[in-house]
């Protein structure tokens, strides 16, 4: 699991990749609360909610990122670590941090350079690794 910043001219482009849907998600998630400014958060407290899941995996995506930038923002509140479990009905999203503007804002989450891809990774032992890729622009 992992994420990485891609150049663009004027915004941010996140791309992550992890071995299920939700570990993908979860690390575009680790990499937005890292331009919110979450290496100078400490882990005081906790906030927690849940998305419901929506008709496809783009608008899970735009939901849950969204809203994480929204609670931020109106709480405040800056993330210093985020976890995401996928539930029955949709997204649990846990992140500890502390209560204070985070440094940097992020206007939007976009649809415009969405991607979401699936493949599978064959290795020697001839079975197939499922590995989930996302990327996602923001509006700053």
């Amino acid at each position: 699991m992992s994420y990485k910043f891609l150049e663009h001219t004027s915004d941010i482009v996140i791309q992550a990749e992890g071995g299920s849907f939700e570990d993908a998600l979860q690390e575009v998630a680790k990499g937005m609360i890292t331009q919110m400014g979450s290496k100078k958060a400490r882990k005081k407290e906790k906030m927690a909610f849940e998305i419901r899941q929506k008709e496809t995996r783009e608008d899970d995506v735009v939901a849950v990122l969204t809203e994480i930038v929204a609670t931020c923002e109106s709480e405040p509140f800056t993330p210093a670590a985020i976890k995401i479990k996928k539930t029955s009905s949709g997204f649990f999203v846990e992140m500890s941090g502390e209560r204070k503007q985070p440094e940097n804002i992020i206007k939007a989450v976009t649809y415009h350079g969405l991607k979401i891809e699936q493949n599978t990774e064959e290795r020697e032992d001839k079975e197939g690794k499922e590995r989930w890729r996302i990327t996602v622009l923001f509006d700053i």
